[in-house]
């Protein structure tokens, strides 16, 4: 149920990555070290999950962000709260419909500085068959990979409530909210790495 939450999905996303060498220069998604994740409720009680699976291309330049882009994909039928009945309504034809729209997507053309390493990726969230403006706030911090001489290392971490309805994430009974919320948190630590 709470599977909404995966709309974000996020996303999300995991979204916004990272930068420091040339604008035009992608980062690279180090998924072992990254994570999408979600937060909801259900009869009051907490819910948490993850997304297994997301991908996509970063590039942004923190000096300077015209021509920063943001594309990433998730796989909605990778989410996963640990609890069996649950991840199987999340990703069922009512939440998620994973099989009829197995991804999830989150573009922004536009990041903006809000200062002290805080940013905003305005964009669209796209989730089954609809699309939402979306702004992403995250931090960025960017330093010297110490395992890897020559890269930077990049780590990205933002949250964002997203309306599961808006993206149709609750059909038949699941559109009714005292049982789970309409709000859904997607919570994302995005780690990505580049040459200097």
């Amino acid at each position: 149920m709470i599977a909404r939450s995966s709309c974000l999905a996020l996303l999300g996303l995991a979204l916004a990555g990272p930068a420091v060498a040339g604008p035009a220069d992608p980062w690279t998604i180090d998924a072992a070290a990254s994570k999408l994740g979600f937060e909801t409720k259900q009869m009051g009680v907490p819910v948490k999950g993850s997304f297994g699976k997301f991908s996509g291309t970063i590039v942004l330049d923190p000096a300077n962000l015209t021509g920063a882009k943001i594309d990433i994909t998730i796989e909605v039928g990778t989410g996963t709260t640990g609890t069996k009945d649950i991840d199987e309504a999340m990703t069922g034809p009512d939440l998620l419909a994973a099989k009829k729209f197995p991804a999830a997507r989150f573009i922004a053309d536009k990041v903006v500085s809000d200062g002290d390493g805080k940013y905003r990726a305005d964009g669209k969230l796209t989730i089954r068959d609809a699309s939402k403006d979306l702004a992403l706030p995250f931090t960025l911090a960017i330093a010297d990979d110490p395992a890897k001489p020559g890269q930077v290392r990049a780590t990205a971490r933002g949250r964002v409530d997203i309306k599961r309805l808006d993206y149709g994430v609750g059909q038949g009974d699941w559109k009714a909210t005292d049982a789970v919320p309409n709000d859904v948190a997607v919570i994302l630590e995005v780690v990505a790495t580049r040459a200097k």
